[in-house]
């Protein structure tokens, strides 16, 4: 779960957010949406607190928790590591790294000293992507099709078992069939994560989303 509560954020003096509040439950899929310019982006990178790895003059009033590992925890008091291991964020643009498929996905499990492929498999998987890249895990992951590479961008988070997921606009840029597979995943991943979904598409919003908050 993920409580934000009188929330504003922004650059450079500059009002992005204005006292938001909402309330994102696990087990569900609760969408953001509202007009571009809005902060719907921002705010999932505020959770994610992304805005500390740019130079972007950010600042904030309010408070963020999240529910990790059976705690409420003000997410601006952990370590940004843990934080982000546990709270993944999806982007709008899927970007591999330079290297094979079954490296991309095992790249996070090496940063936290894990060597059992096995997790690897598995995200691979859950995105329904373990079918079509078995026989080519050497291949590098650029030539990948859009769609794949936002399933391996996923499996790339899956494997260090987050309990919240950020997806900010994941099927904008993929066409009808590549979509369908990434929608499917998400109600899957619902059953045991809290999913948060930025997206324009209100016909998205009526077939996977529980609950949308407007901003």
């Amino acid at each position: 779960m993920v409580k934000i509560e009188n929330f504003s954020c922004g650059y450079n003096k500059k009002i992005i957010v204005k006292n938001f509040n909402g309330i994102f439950k696990k087990n569900e899929i609760t969408a953001i949406s509202g007009e571009s310019g809005k902060g719907k982006s921002t705010i999932l990178k505020a959770i994610n607190r992304l805005h500390e790895v740019e130079d972007n003059g950010f600042f904030k009033n309010g408070t963020i928790k999240a529910v990790l590992g059976n705690q409420e925890l003000n997410i601006y008091d952990l370590n940004p590591v843990y934080l982000r291991k546990k709270i993944g964020y999806i982007f709008q643009s899927p970007t591999p790294l330079p290297m094979s498929i079954e490296k991309n996905v095992e790249f996070g499990l090496k940063l936290f000293g894990i060597k059992d492929k096995q997790i690897a498999i598995d995200a691979l998987k859950s995105v329904y992507l373990w079918d079509e890249v078995k026989d080519r895990l050497n291949e590098n992951a650029k030539y990948l099709s859009l769609g794949q590479k936002q399933r391996l961008a996923i499996a790339r988070v899956l494997v260090l078992k987050p309990d919240i997921i950020l997806f900010d606009e994941p099927t904008s840029s993929l066409d009808e069939k590549a979509t369908f597979k990434i929608e499917e995943m998400m109600k899957e991943l619902k059953k045991n994560k809290t999913i948060i979904l930025v997206t324009h598409d209100n016909s998205q919003i009526k077939r996977v989303c529980d609950n949308e908050i407007r901003i």
